[in-house]
Formats: C-alpha cells, sequence, structure tokens
C-alpha cells in the first residue's frame, strides 16, 4: 500500500487538472478576443458601395412578397446580412457603438407586436386569428404589412442580435455564452483534498 497521491496533470503549482484546462480555455478566448483589428482598404470600400444596393434589394424582397418570390423572413435575412458585412469589414465593436442594442431590441420586440396586433384584429371582429378578409383594409395590404412590419422586423432583429451575441465570444469579460457551463463544470469536477483523494480499492479488500 501506498499513501502517495496520483499525480495531477496541473501547472507547476499543484493546480487541479480541471481548474487549468478552465483558465488555459479563457486565456485562449482573451487572446482571440484580443486580436487587433486591421483594416482592409480593399474590403472598406468594396463593401461601402455595396452594402446600400444588398439593403435595396432586401427591401424589394420584403416589399413584393406577396406578388412574386420572396417575402419578409428573405427580405429580413438579407438586411440583418448587410449588418453583417458592415461589422466583418469595419469593425464588430465599431458596428455594435453605431448600431445601439436598443435598435435590434426594438425590432424584434416591435415586429413581434406588430404580427400580433395586426393578427387579432379579425379575432376581435368575430374571425380567426389573421383572418386577412377581415381587416379594415384589403388583403393585399393586409399580407404586406404582416410581411414587412412583422416577418421581415422579427428575422432581422433576432439575426443581428444572434450575431452580436456570439461575437462576444467563449468565456468574455462581457458574460458571454459559455460561462455557467464553465463554472458548473468546475464544481462537477471538485473533489475533496484529502490524502485518501487518490486511493482505488481493489477486489481483494485492500488499497492501492
Amino acid at each position: 500500500m501506498s499513501d502517495a497521491r496520483p499525480e495531477d496533470d496541473g501547472d507547476a503549482e499543484g493546480a487541479p487538472p480541471h481548474r487549468t484546462r478552465s483558465r488555459s480555455v479563457q486565456l485562449d478566448s482573451e487572446r482571440r478576443q484580443g486580436t487587433p483589428y486591421t483594416e482592409s482598404q480593399v474590403i472598406m470600400p468594396t463593401v461601402k458601395i455595396v452594402a446600400p444596393f444588398a439593403f435595396t434589394y432586401g427591401l424589394f424582397i420584403t416589399f413584393h412578397g406577396s406578388g412574386s418570390p420572396g417575402g419578409g423572413f428573405q427580405g429580413g435575412a438579407i438586411m440583418a446580412a448587410v449588418v453583417f458585412m458592415i461589422a466583418f469589414a469595419f469593425g464588430i465593436e465599431a458596428t455594435r457603438d453605431w448600431l445601439a442594442n436598443t435598435v435590434v431590441v426594438a425590432l424584434a420586440v416591435g415586429g413581434a407586436l406588430a404580427f400580433a396586433g395586426i393578427g387579432l384584429v379579425p379575432v376581435a371582429r368575430g374571425g380567426a386569428f389573421l383572418q386577412y378578409d377581415l381587416l379594415p383594409i384589403p388583403v393585399k395590404y393586409g399580407l404586406e404589412s404582416v410581411e414587412i412590419f412583422g416577418i421581415a422586423a422579427i428575422v432581422s432583429g433576432v439575426l443581428m442580435g444572434l450575431f452580436f451575441l456570439l461575437a462576444n465570444g467563449f468565456n468574455s469579460d462581457e458574460g458571454g455564452f459559455g460561462d455557467d457551463d464553465a463554472e458548473s463544470d468546475d464544481e462537477e469536477r471538485d473533489e475533496p483534498d484529502t490524502p485518501d483523494a487518490g486511493r482505488t480499492t481493489v477486489a481483494d479488500g485492500g488499497e492501492r
């Protein structure tokens, strides 16, 4: 029998291996987040030229969804992609400062409220949800109102919100996604630091 504790894979100071792993993941994330943004003299002018046309195309797809291929979902995704393109060209943090978080939230929440409001008008008049023929406007305009003010706003707001959320990174200082998992993982792996922690019991009742 031996009272020697098992060798751990921690650092030179004897830190537990799971603590070392968690610390290395966080340091790696901070190192990636700290990469300086490099301006490109090709990408930036190109985005300045392409972005207005891409945004206009997104609006075209949204407004013409009821009468031609397209719709609010496709148009909202294209308009959100324009913001992604600007972020990759001019920097995510600069784009986050330019496009306030309240605007992104207002798009998603306002779109959901508009969709629900238009759909509940026929219910108040004795019909079904989104029964367009009971709206006080022609059916075509009712469809376009749902596509423009509802679906397009929701899709663009949610996509932009997810983009900026994921851009925070893993274990970021702003509390990005993954912090809770790392903490729970540490708690699950914590073991009592006792002299018997490394012993295992064999079939004959002895210890090694």
